[in-house]
């Protein structure tokens, strides 16, 4: 096996998500958002009022990550804490109005920086190559979910 950098697979994906994020803190920070808020405001666009257990497990951060991804977030107003009706111990996330503004707005700055990385990263790839690349990377995030 290989030692160089550029053999590892760890090093290129690594190089490749600085970059990716770069582009989007970037690109979002006139909105005021960061991509860790991005995605869990998706997660809610599509299924408002879940656990913040739910939404760590789906923008794949820990609990502590993602207690304070919740505060940064509710403080600025995009969501709001409430009790579960059904169990008085547990919490639900909701967008607020500002949030489901904010969700509207990102879309097409988002679309420009999707567009943006993959004009970058896909210039010389056809729709076949990218697809297989997106298959592969989701499969590998799903079997290391199963193999944790």
């Amino acid at each position: 096996m290989s030692w160089k950098k550029e053999d590892s697979l760890c090093f290129n994906l690594g190089v490749a998500m600085r970059k990716i994020s770069r582009i989007y803190a970037e690109g979002l920070s006139t909105c005021e958002v960061t991509p860790p808020q991005l995605f869990m405001l998706s997660c809610l666009e599509c299924r408002d009022g879940q656990k913040p257990s739910e939404l760590a497990e789906q923008v794949h951060l820990d609990a502590s990550s993602m207690t304070g991804l919740l505060d940064r977030t509710e403080k600025s107003n995009l969501i709001r804490r409430m009790r579960d009706p059904e169990d008085r111990r547990a919490l639900r996330i909701y967008l607020t109005e500002q949030g489901q503004e904010t969700v509207e707005k990102l879309r097409p700055v988002v679309e420009e920086l999707q567009n943006r990385v993959h004009e970058m990263f896909f210039a010389d790839c056809n729709a076949q190559q990218v697809e297989d690349f997106m298959n592969i990377l989701r499969n590998a995030g799903a079997a290391c979910d199963r193999s944790s």
